[in-house]
């Protein structure tokens, strides 16, 4: 599976270090506990405020980065909770272009829904039979995220910096 989405500027809280990533569980649906093999987490900045079907031609060039990577993700939360990631690299994010979340896997178990919201644009690509085909099927529904991090020039950290979308 390969599955990217974007954040746009105005969604975030301006310039951070993105230092984890959180999925709300939807509700009952699907199982508390996914098993996601061969897991990978790629962010970077996107070169246009919708994304196209083809998963590279969707970053600026040179930004995207592979912040984590695991042989088996667990993703567990009780039902409305949110389940976090703390990335194995932080990414510094400028504030000012959109941000492509991409997450990469091959197999797995049991199924972890997270709340989704529809944008009104192309923000989500899929896709679920080839996670190295370069194309994939676009969605105006994406995954509800959350973003924690710290200001890179400031002494102190942010509790949590949101960029949580709401339908």
């Amino acid at each position: 599976m390969r599955y990217q989405v974007m954040a746009l500027s105005s969604e975030m809280a301006g310039e951070l270090t993105i230092e984890s990533i959180g999925w709300q569980r939807g509700g009952s649906s699907g199982s508390e506990t996914g098993y996601y093999n061969n897991f990978q987490l790629y962010m970077g900045l996107a070169s246009s405020d919708q994304l196209s079907n083809n998963f590279e031609d969707n970053y600026l060039p040179g930004t995207r980065t592979l912040v984590y990577e695991t042989p088996t993700q667990t993703m567990s939360a009780a039902p409305d909770q949110w389940m976090t990631i703390s990335l194995d690299t932080p990414f510094w994010y400028n504030g000012t272009d959109d941000l492509i979340v991409e997450l990469i896997w091959s197999g797995g178990s049991n199924m972890f829904f997270t709340y989704k919201w529809n944008t009104g644009a192309n923000r989500a690509l899929e896709n679920d039979s080839d996670i190295y085909a370069p194309t994939g099927v676009l969605s105006q529904n994406m995954s509800e995220l959350m973003f924690d991090g710290s200001l890179a020039l400031t002494p102190y950290s942010f509790g949590a910096i949101k960029a949580l979308w709401a339908e």
